[in-house]
């Protein structure tokens, strides 16, 4: 039978944790911290008013005292009540907007601003990624993580700190009493404790099936399904998921509000005991004579009280627990957008065009491995095509050269400096990358070139890169030009660009950048025969003065190339210019024969 995983202790604990959420508040708003403060006082200042005014009431008409004093007794407690009302409806007023605002706009900002700092490395490791989840979880909600600790620390103070009021106030009673609600107030925390537990214990089994049910939900809403749920007949699949995560989820669910029933039901059995003996205790006191009638309605009042704040102390503990352990894991992931800048990274000098080299690689995603021992000099200014089939290697080596991957051995060295030495912010500026899955934002065409404001955007530059990538027709057609949104979603007449575009659009950005360093991932592969003949006339032009990779499955392009690298099981198989691979009679020349043959076959061009 498998073994449930023992859950993973947190790094910081409930008190670490209230003290980073307390440092962040007074950072952030300092009159919410006041209102959190108001708003304990008032919780315990009110029901106190309120246990000790019938007491003074009862014991003026006790002692025989004259209208005037009763009637000026009732004035301060009016007074007080309506001032510490005034106090609560301010706090409360405040408190819950606040507290919302200080999650979603203020720490949900500073979670934006981490994920775009992390190193890409560890963001992109199976680890990163549920760093990632969970720090999202931790501000996803109202009653979750950052925001829920912030009410538990509201509500446990109260708790504490009128505990301590009603202790004082019944300092004069047995302390056998007092002890015996401390141990009711004990067991129903320890009963409540087993539930959370089990929560804990079982977090993850929950998450997995919860991210099953959104991921199934979520495609079946999601636009770029709709086709192919309604073309291959999804529905009867899709809803089967649903049901039976939906189920599991549900099953799940029943299995923790089951605990919390038993729970509920043992704070109840132990309430109904501790106030019976309460009752029976305080009423055998009046009854002997030894306290006023006065006096027992002060006991029992803070008797009560004092129950219900040993058991809300206890309720909110655990739900402290709880959150304490999600802030741990949004304080986690925040440290990890600062640990990229920390070590001896440094700005260095380069000469251009720059030479790069790889030296005695090894690298491996888990027990797959994909370079070993590899090594290759790509010169100044030469202009390399990486060729291969799918899973030789030619997107992880991009990574690795680009820094978002590491490897498990070896150097990788840019003009000579070890990449590992370079400050990370000056060495992704040496590249100009085209990606095929690349970033194209809800804002104008000229931002999405060059990846500032508008403000701070070269329009030239800008202007002489939709040239080069052959965007100058579609920028003419559209009503605001270059201004205009690539998406539609943030407005109306913004533009849907078609998969060429998008890919145009990508490489005018790598070609605005003007680094160093050009990589292009599959350029053409979403181009027109023209935009692709284009692209190949204007190659020379776009590389001038640089180092260049070009990745493509179409070897066409590759007779535009310096040299080609072809990759074969992590290695490099065959290198040269295209007319000595061709004229090699190897992979490559098998590769180019097939590509050409199906161009012939299909009436097109060769390829």
């Amino acid at each position: 039978m498998e073994q449930t995983k023992k859950p993973e202790k947190p790094k910081y604990g409930a008190l670490s944790n209230i003290a980073f959420t307390i440092k962040n508040i007074l950072r952030i708003d300092k009159v919410l911290l006041a209102s959190m403060i108001a708003l304990v006082f008032c919780m315990v200042a009110q029901p106190v008013v309120g246990v000790l005014m019938p007491k003074f009431i009862i014991q003026f008409f006790e002692e025989g005292r004259d209208i005037a004093s009763l009637l000026l007794l009732v004035a301060v407690f009016g007074v007080t009540s309506l001032v510490l009302g005034q106090l609560r409806s301010f706090a409360d007023g405040y408190f819950p907007r606040m507290k919302s605002m200080y999650r979603s706009m203020r720490l949900g900002a500073e979670m934006c601003l981490a994920s775009m700092q992390v190193d890409y490395k560890h963001l992109s490791s199976e680890k990163g990624q549920l760093e990632n989840r969970k720090a999202q979880r931790a501000i996803s909600s109202p009653r979750e993580g950052v925001e829920d600790i912030v009410v538990r620390i509201v509500e446990c103070s109260a708790n504490l700190l009128g505990a301590v009021v009603y202790i004082f106030i019944l300092s004069t009673l047995n302390p056998l009493v007092i002890l015996v609600l401390a141990v009711c107030g004990a067991v129903s925390y320890f009963a409540g404790n087993l539930v959370n537990r089990y929560i804990i214990k079982h977090k993850e089994e929950v998450n997995k099936v919860e991210q099953k049910t959104y991921s199934a939900s979520a495609s079946t809403g999601d636009v770029m399904y709709a086709k192919d749920i309604r073309m291959y007949g999804m529905f009867d699949w899709l809803a089967s998921l649903l049901r039976k995560y939906n189920d599991e989820n549900i099953l799940w669910q029943n299995r923790i509000l089951l605990r919390m029933f038993f729970s509920e039901v043992a704070d109840g059995v132990v309430a109904f005991l501790r106030d019976g003996f309460a009752y029976l205790y305080l009423i055998s006191l009046v009854l002997a004579g030894t306290i006023p009638v006065s006096q027992f309605i002060l006991y029992i009042g803070a008797i009560a009280g004092l129950s219900s704040w040993i058991s809300g102390f206890a309720k909110n503990a655990i739900q402290l627990n709880t959150a304490s352990i999600q802030v741990s894991d949004f304080r986690v992931f925040l440290e990890k957008s600062e640990e990229h800048t920390k070590g001896d990274r440094q700005q260095r000098e380069f000469s251009l065009p720059m030479q790069i080299e790889f030296r005695h690689v090894d690298f491996s995603y888990g027990e797959h491995v994909i370079f070993q021992d590899f090594n290759v000099v790509i010169e100044r200014g030469r202009k390399v095509a990486l060729v291969g089939i799918n899973g030789a290697g030619k997107t992880t080596l991009v990574k690795l050269l680009l820094n978002l991957a590491e490897p498990d051995r070896g150097e990788i060295l840019l003009d000579g400096v070890d990449s590992r030495e370079v400050d990370l912010k000056q060495y992704f500026s040496q590249f100009s990358v085209a990606f095929q899955d690349a970033l194209i934002l809800a804002y104008g065409m000229d931002v999405n070139i060059s990846m500032r404001n508008s403000r701070d955007t070269d329009q030239a530059r800008v202007d002489a890169a939709i040239e080069s990538a052959g965007l100058t027709k579609k920028v003419k057609e559209l009503k605001k030009g270059k201004f205009t949104s690539c998406e539609k979603y943030l407005d109306n007449e913004g533009t849907e660009l078609s998969g060429g575009e998008r890919q145009k659009v990508i490489l005018a950005r790598a070609l605005y950048k003007a680094a160093p360093v050009l990589v292009l991932d599959e350029p053409s592969a979403a181009l027109d025969p023209i935009a692709e003949s284009r692209l190949y006339e204007t190659y020379h032009e776009m590389t001038k003065n640089k180092t260049s990779i070009y990745i493509s499955h179409r070897l066409s392009s590759t007779k535009f190339c310096d040299e080609v690298l072809l990759l074969d099981g992590g290695r490099i198989a065959e290198r040269g210019t295209h007319n000595e691979l061709m004229r090699l009679c190897g992979t490559y020349a098998h590769m180019f024969d097939i590509q050409s043959h199906y161009y012939r076959e299909e009436g097109g061009e060769p390829a």
